[in-house]
Order: C-alpha cells, then sequence, then structure tokens
C-alpha cells in the first residue's frame, strides 16, 4: 500500500495554495462573515515549540470548516513585535532590536507556512512597522485629547533588572511576570488610561459575552466592584482636616475603635504640614521602600505605629487613634480604612497586637471576630437595625458625614516605558514641562535608530541625536518630545481592528470594515491573557466606541481557551527543562498533517496533555493506511454503508462546532477501521469532513486520486440524511476501578474508541479516570477505567 509522501505532497499545495489567494477574506460580499482570530505570536528567538500550534491548528480547523460552510472567513496574522523579550534578546546577541525581530520574523513565517496554516497573508501585520505604530499613537492622542490619558506621579512597579515600569497587571506574585525579578517600588511620573473611568462598563459587558466562565470570573474578581459608603471622620488636632475612609459594612460604625492610614497617605500629610513624630516617619520610610506585594503578605506580622494623632467617630463623636500600617495602601481606596476588629480578622489581629480597643456591635453566638450580618447592638440610636436600613438611611443622606458609595479595586493602566523597543509616546513638554500630544500630520514618530538599547534605569531615547530634530522649530523653543515608549500592550490591544483594513493610510481602519468584520466571533487565546490583553481590548474598544470610532462596544463575542501541551515529563516545555519538542524535526519526520491530527487527538483542546512521540507515530501510521485505502478504492466499485458514513459527517460536523476535536479524529479512526469493501463510495465524503484537520493529504487525493480541478476547499461541507442514521442510543455507565463516576450517552453499539473518546472529552469525566492504565468496556452498559 503507497505511503504519505508528505516532503512532497505539503509544500506543493501549500505553494497551490498561497499563489491562488485561496484563503484571502473578502472575496464573496454576498457570503455571512465569520471573523475568527487567534493571537498574534511573540516572535522570539526560540521559534515555535510544538505547544504553540496546538490553538492555530483548532483554528485553522475551524476556519477551513467554515468557508466550507459557505462564510466568508476573516482569518489574519501578524506579529506582536515589540517588546522586552526581543530587545533582552537582541542586547544579549549584540545586534539591533531591529535586526533581531527581521530575523524572528523570518524564522515564525517558515514555521507558520510550514503547518499550512489557512491565513490571509495579504493582511499581515507588524507592530513595529511604523505603518502600525502611527495608529497606536494616534489612539493615544484621541485618549490624551479626551481626558483618558494622564500623567501623575506617584509610586509605581519598577523592574531591576529589565529597568522599566510595569502595570499592576504585570506583576505576578511580586514579581516581573516576563523575568521573574521581584519588583520595587519606586516614585516617579508615570502615563496612564483612564481603565477606571470604564469599569462598570467593563464588569457588566460581560454578562453578553460567550467566554469561559472562569475568565469572566477572573476579570470580575480583578475589577473588584465594592458597594457600601464613604465615612468621614473630622481630625481633633487639625480642625482644617479629616479622614474619608470606604467601608462595605458601615452598619459596624460604632465598633470602629482606631483608624489605619497608609504610609502614602501619611507621607502626603507630612508634605502638606504635619509634623510628624521621628519614629512615624522612620516607619513610613520603611514602609514605602517595600513592594505592595511584601506589604500585603506581611499584613499576618501586624506592624504599625501610632501616629499620636486622632479621629472622631461621627457616630460615637468618640476619639480614636489613627496609626499608620504598611497593609493599607496608599493606592487602593481613599488610603485609610476605619478599623471594626470585632468584626473583622485583620482588625481583630492588629488590634489584639497593639492592646487597642474590641467593641462588638453585631449580635450572634461565638467568639469574636464574626462578619456575619445581625441585628446591631452596642450601637446608640442604631440598636435594633439591620445592614440593609443602614444603607437605607444612609441612601436617603440622613447623615451629613456619610453616603453610599461603589468602589472598584482595579487601577488604571501604566502605559509608558522607560526601554527602547516600542512606539514612542506621541507626547510633546513645552519649556515649562506641560504635556501635549502631537499634531495627526507629524504621526507616526519614528523610533530613532542612534540609540543604544542596554537598560541603565534612564529612557534610551534620550541618548538619541536625532530623536529632538525639528521639535523646537514645530512646537516652540524649548519644546522637547517625550522619550519614553508605550507598553507593547497598548499594541496589541487594537490589532483586531487594523486586521479589517490594514493597508488603510487614513485611518487605523475605515467604518465600512470595521462594519463588515467586527465584532471577532472566536477568539483563541491562551487564559493567562485574562487580565492583561483581554482587559486592556475590551477597554481600548469601549473607549474607541464612546468617543464615536466604532459602532461595538465588545471586540470579542466568543472566546476559548486552548490547553497546554506539556513536554514528555509532565511540565511546561521549557528550554530550562529540556523537554522543548521542535515542530521543525516533527515535520520533517513525520509531517504536517500528522502533528496537526496528532495534536488534536492528544486530548480535550481545553485541557493540558503531555506529549507522547509514540502518539504520534501511530497517527502517521493511520494517515498512512487512509492515504493508501483511497487510492485503491478510488477507481473501484462497492456497497456503500450510508449509515455508518452519515454517522460519521453528523458527528464530525457536530464535534467541529463545539470544539471537540479529540472525538474527530477518533471517530474517522474507527470509520476507517469498520470500512467495507464499499468502494470509492466513502472517499469524497469522508475526505471533505477531514479535509480541515488534514489539508494536504485530503487535497492530494480530491485533486490526484479523484481527478478534481478545484481546490478541495472551494466544495461545500457534506451534510448528512437523517433518515439513514440508526437514532438508538443508550445511557452507559462510566466507572472507576468499579465505582460510577458519572454516564455518556452513545449510539447503541458505539466502538470502545469512540466511547472512550467520549468520555475524554466531558472534562469532569476525564479527570476522574486521569491516571487509568486499561479500560474494560462492555458495548452498551459499563466502561470501566482500571488502574
Amino acid at each position: 500500500m503507497e505511503r504519505y509522501d508528505h516532503k512532497a505532497i505539503e509544500p506543493k499545495w501549500q505553494k497551490s495554495w498561497e499563489e491562488q489567494g485561496l484563503f484571502a477574506a473578502g472575496k464573496e460580499s454576498s457570503r455571512p462573515k465569520k471573523y475568527w482570530l487567534e493571537t498574534f505570536p511573540y516572535p522570539s528567538g526560540a521559534g515555535l515549540h510544538a505547544g504553540h500550534p496546538r490553538g492555530y491548528t483548532a483554528s485553522d480547523i475551524s476556519v477551513r470548516y467554515f468557508r466550507m460552510k459557505g462564510f466568508d472567513v476573516l482569518y489574519p496574522i501578524g506579529w506582536d513585535a515589540f517588546g522586552l523579550p526581543t530587545e533582552n534578546y537582541a542586547i544579549k546577541a549584540g545586534i539591533s532590536p531591529q535586526k533581531a525581530t527581521d530575523d524572528n520574523v523570518a524564522n515564525f513565517t517558515r514555521q507558520l507556512k510550514s503547518f499550512g496554516f489557512s491565513y490571509d497573508w495579504s493582511r499581515l501585520l507588524n507592530t513595529s512597522d511604523p505603518a502600525y505604530y502611527k495608529w497606536t499613537q494616534w489612539i493615544f492622542k484621541i485618549l490624551f485629547d479626551n481626558g483618558y490619558a494622564y500623567q501623575k506621579e506617584g509610586y509605581v512597579n519598577w523592574c531591576p533588572k529589565d529597568q522599566t515600569v510595569l502595570a499592576n497587571e504585570q506583576v505576578v506574585d511580586g514579581k516581573c511576570e516576563r523575568c521573574g525579578t521581584v519588583i520595587e517600588q519606586k516614585k516617579m511620573n508615570q502615563w496612564f488610561f483612564k481603565i477606571t473611568d470604564f469599569a462598570e462598563e467593563l464588569l457588566s459587558g460581560l454578562d453578553q459575552l460567550d467566554w469561559p466562565e472562569s475568565t469572566k470570573a477572573g476579570q470580575r474578581n480583578w475589577i473588584g466592584k465594592s458597594e457600601g459608603a464613604e465615612i468621614t471622620f473630622a481630625i481633633s488636632e487639625f480642625s482644617d482636616r479629616s479622614v474619608t475612609v470606604f467601608t462595605t459594612r458601615p452598619d459596624t460604625l460604632w465598633g470602629a475603635t482606631f483608624l489605619v492610614i497608609s504610609p502614602e497617605t501619611a507621607q502626603e500629610w507630612i508634605a502638606n504640614g504635619w509634623e510628624a513624630e521621628a519614629a512615624v516617619v522612620e516607619y513610613i520610610q520603611k514602609s514605602l521602600a517595600k513592594t505592595q506585594r511584601s506589604r500585603l503578605e506581611g499584613a499576618g506580622e501586624k506592624t504599625g505605629v501610632d501616629s499620636g494623632i486622632h479621629a472622631i467617630n461621627p457616630a460615637t463623636t468618640k476619639q480614636v487613634p489613627i496609626w499608620v500600617a504598611d497593609y493599607v495602601l496608599g493606592g487602593y481606596g481613599t488610603g485609610a480604612i476605619m478599623a471594626v476588629p470585632a468584626h473583622d480578622e485583620r482588625d481583630f489581629e492588629f488590634a489584639k497586637k497593639f492592646g487597642l480597643g474590641v467593641t462588638q456591635v453585631v449580635s450572634g453566638e461565638g467568639e469574636l471576630p464574626t462578619a456575619a450580618h445581625g441585628v446591631l447592638i452596642n450601637s446608640g440610636e442604631w440598636d435594633g437595625l439591620t445592614f440593609e436600613k443602614v444603607m437605607e438611611e444612609i441612601s436617603a443622606s440622613k447623615y451629613s458625614w456619610a453616603k453610599t458609595r461603589v468602589q472598584y479595586k482595579i487601577r488604571d493602566w501604566s502605559v509608558s516605558r522607560q526601554r527602547y523597543w516600542g512606539a514612542p509616546l506621541p507626547v510633546i513638554y513645552d519649556k515649562d514641562g506641560k504635556p501635549r500630544t502631537v499634531e495627526v500630520a507629524d504621526l507616526p514618530v519614528l523610533l530613532p535608530t542612534d540609540v543604544d538599547a542596554t537598560p541603565t534605569g534612564e529612557p534610551p531615547l534620550s541618548k538619541s541625536v536625532t530623536f529632538q530634530n525639528g521639535v523646537e522649530e514645530k512646537y516652540g523653543e524649548g519644546s522637547m518630545r517625550s522619550v519614553e515608549t508605550l507598553d507593547t500592550f497598548v499594541d496589541s490591544a487594537w490589532y483586531y481592528l487594523r486586521y479589517c483594513d490594514p493597508s488603510n493610510g487614513e485611518a487605523f481602519a475605515s467604518s465600512d470594515a470595521l462594519k463588515k468584520w467586527m465584532p471577532v466571533d472566536t477568539y483563541i487565546i491562551g487564559a493567562e491573557h485574562t487580565n492583561m490583553h483581554l482587559l486592556y481590548a475590551r477597554y481600548i474598544t469601549k473607549a474607541l466606541h464612546k468617543l464615536g470610532y466604532v459602532e461595538f462596544n465588545e471586540p470579542f463575542l466568543k472566546v476559548r481557551h486552548q490547553g497546554l501541551i506539556m513536554g514528555t515529563d509532565g511540565e511546561k516545555m521549557s528550554k530550562s527543562r529540556g523537554n522543548v519538542i521542535n515542530p521543525d524535526e516533527l515535520i520533517e519526520q513525520y509531517g504536517a498533517d500528522t502533528v496537526r491530527m496528532y495534536e488534536m487527538f492528544m486530548g480535550p483542546f481545553d485541557q493540558a496533555v503531555a506529549w507522547d512521540t509514540n502518539g504520534v507515530s501511530g497517527v502517521r501510521k493511520f494517515l498512512d493506511r487512509l492515504y493508501g485505502r483511497a487510492l485503491i478504492d478510488a477507481t473501484s466499485a462497492g456497497e456503500l454503508n450510508e449509515g455508518n458514513l452519515n454517522r460519521l459527517i453528523k458527528k464530525v460536523t457536530e464535534d467541529i462546532e463545539v470544539m471537540k476535536f479529540n472525538t474527530i479524529v477518533s471517530s474517522a479512526m474507527e470509520y476507517l477501521n469498520n470500512l467495507g469493501e464499499e468502494g470509492s463510495g466513502w472517499i469524497a465524503p469522508v475526505i471533505k469532513i477531514l479535509a480541515p484537520v488534514i489539508p494536504h493529504l485530503a487535497e492530494e487525493i480530491w485533486q490526484g486520486a479523484l481527478g478534481n480541478t478545484k481546490s478541495i476547499f472551494e466544495e461545500s461541507w457534506p451534510t448528512y440524511d437523517p433518515s439513514k442514521i440508526k437514532t438508538e442510543t443508550v445511557e452507559v455507565a462510566v466507572q472507576r476501578n468499579g465505582k460510577l463516576r458519572g454516564t455518556v450517552t452513545l449510539a447503541s453499539g458505539t466502538p470502545e474508541a469512540v466511547a472512550v473518546a467520549t468520555v475524554n472529552a466531558d472534562t469532569k469525566l476525564a479527570t476522574a479516570i486521569e491516571g487509568h492504565s486499561r479500560v474494560v468496556y462492555v458495548t452498551d452498559k459499563i466502561i470501566n477505567f482500571v488502574g
């Protein structure tokens, strides 16, 4: 039986598709649109490893399917090319970041094309291209001009290794999410986007999106909406000053026995004339030297210092001490809290350590502290009230010192960076240091090339000889360009818009192109982007919508996450672990179609799976059998089993729609195993439904063995005849070592391989059977996973 010669066949069809422009979007204006997006890759020096193509392959299967279903599909590709990894790689290699980017892009392009992914390459983007970052700068400009971008001095997250500021979202467990270095707090001027202005819209908009619930929950938690009251405490020692706190439990006010302010707030008071004692000043300085993460993690140690001044509890009119403690952060809320130790664990521990008062004001049994709601006691005129009644009275403005308020945990997005490889901020400072944006006619502000990118803590652009040329002549004597660059996440926060109209020189995209393609129908992206890219992209879209530039206010209607492909050791692939699988070697040995099919066959798309080279070999053997059988049957006759064929078409169609790619493969394998003497009748429909998975082999059979002259991807998707399908189903018990774990619904007589794949497609059941060593299957009754 003839084997599939992938080395000859796959490059042939890749070249043919590209020469025909077969996958260009927008050719069929009468067709309904489908915009399918995947995270554009960061072209690092290492290139792809075998884990990367899993999401790309799933996307490619889906878009090829939808084209055959009659959709005009936009499926673009580009490069997220600016940023620290390339800059650091270039410095280490002794080359320019531009040279590193060009080399890496060439390598990534070669690798992606070797898989046969059906991108519309005519829409290729590169965020480091001036034609692209002109519009990144334009977005900054319109946000600034409309009050959504601003500059302020404050404490920021500073990475001492990368010598740049990081946004809150880019700090993971107190470390730089790129290099893992513990971050420091540093006071400096920074540019921010007002993402907080859209907090409620970002929160409520999640309810309309078809996203994983865990992802929506992640954004809800990050935005952190709290409803409560703002309460103002007068300060005994200063008749002209007060402290405002936000609390979700204003009903416990009568039990507030002390206040705690942040070191940042205390420092601000000192700057405004408070003569704090030496011990207080020393504590403030030590606290501000710590990272926010270490301050929060150290909350259990309960450090603090008595400020020596007092607030007046507006409910009791009694004086309460004000303490300074580093677990209160200046950048969150009002920078001060009221402490109710009887009803808050943290306050209770603090009061216990420093001998502060504890007053129970909410009735209830059990030991203190208790956070439970109940009827108020020891609360003067509030005795007998409930939380709801107190909130009602505050809402009615019964108390001059309290008002209801909604607070959000999310902070504004820090977007300026002190490194080289990024889009220059389109900002001009006049002789007095007042900022303004450059005129649209002066965009893009080009990134100069006469720069040493080595980090020193000072922006590298400040050392460019040419960067300030012509600025004073254009904008006035003493004017200077900003020497900072934009966070690379600004580049990627809008790239999906540019794909709609990538060659437009007059706008980031035309209104007609945006109307045709946006919003994105499906976006495949890793879950790690929940509170960075996905949040930022939603913000940029909502800001552009509010300013009238786009008609939609959500960029991605449906989001799905791919599970990681782990190394053969079960660990995440990384060079340091030595478990990286090189896709170039796989394609050379097995072919792209084999790798594509194996990565889909490994397990449910949204779950992590470990690489198994034996599995790759097994898939390759299947493709050889499929190819050889198709060549033999192409000229033979036989009686077609229409029931089996229609069941397969139905199964594959339904599975592609819900992205159950592993069962597509198992179903096809089972079909071929059970294929009788059916002649050529099975080839065309089966090859069509497998074409999205194994496009090269399918095209070779379609045009080679069957003699068709047009691409298989210009054909319509096969339909099934329900009358030909036996509809009887059975509930099969799923056991682990004889213990019932659940059930699955199967067609009567379902073979074992299909039954196992169906169980694995169920996330809960797949977890329950993980690690089994063998299967005991009783058709139509039970499937027991042993070991």
